[in-house]
């Protein structure tokens, strides 16, 4: 069992996301602290990148903000080096696939692995161009988390089979944040069956 199932050993994990860097990687590693002091099972950290398609305007501001701060994905390693002094909770972080690649895909994650980060949330990669990073993550030892969507129809069953740590459950079409309503159509609906009781993780 990796480190990452581990959050899901009594059923149910609390999970935040916090981008690194919105204002400062200081104000970050207190909010990573104070969520882990209020129950926090695993947290993801956002890598800031300067086009994430996936997001709403919340996080893109984050993205934004963290950037124009001069955080960047070395000083990011270095401020999960020194969290793992007093965080031991099991660590993803969330990024596109250009950050990445334009790091090297193998020197980014086993430098993962050195740091003590236990899986990669990478939603601009199809589950079909995974094998771009998985042979890494084997390697090194981290979780490549797939992704399930409105979209992922009669796939549903085979990414479940071959998922590792959770499952990230994409509700609905669009980008990340609040909506008012669901139109029907665009929503996911999934059965314990399909997904092979595995962990996983639903986003709006």
């Amino acid at each position: 069992m990796s480190n990452i199932r581990n959050a899901f050993k009594n059923g149910k994990a609390f999970i935040p996301f916090i981008t690194c860097g919105d204002p400062d990687l200081q104000t970050t590693a207190e909010c990573v602290r104070e969520a882990v002091r209020n129950g926090a099972d695993l947290i993801e950290l956002g890598i800031p990148f300067s086009d994430p398609t996936a997001e709403g305007p919340v996080i893109q501001g984050a993205n934004i903000r963290a950037l124009q701060g001069g955080v960047n994905t070395d000083k990011i390693f270095e401020f999960v080096r020194e969290l793992r002094k007093d965080v031991f909770v099991p660590m993803v972080f969330m990024t596109y696939a250009n950050v990445v690649f334009s790091y090297g895909a193998e020197k980014f994650i086993s430098t993962c692995k050195e740091i003590g980060i236990d899986g990669l949330v990478i939603p601009d990669i199809p589950f079909e161009e995974k094998e771009e990073f998985q042979p890494y993550c084997k390697k090194y030892g981290i979780d490549l988390i797939s992704f399930i969507a409105p979209t992922s129809e009669n796939r549903i069953a085979m990414i479940a089979k071959e998922a590792e740590g959770f499952i990230y459950i994409v509700s609905s079409l669009g980008v990340t944040g609040t909506r008012r309503t669901l139109s029907e159509p665009n929503t996911l609906v999934v059965s314990l069956t399909e997904i092979q009781r595995q962990p996983f993780c639903i986003s709006a």
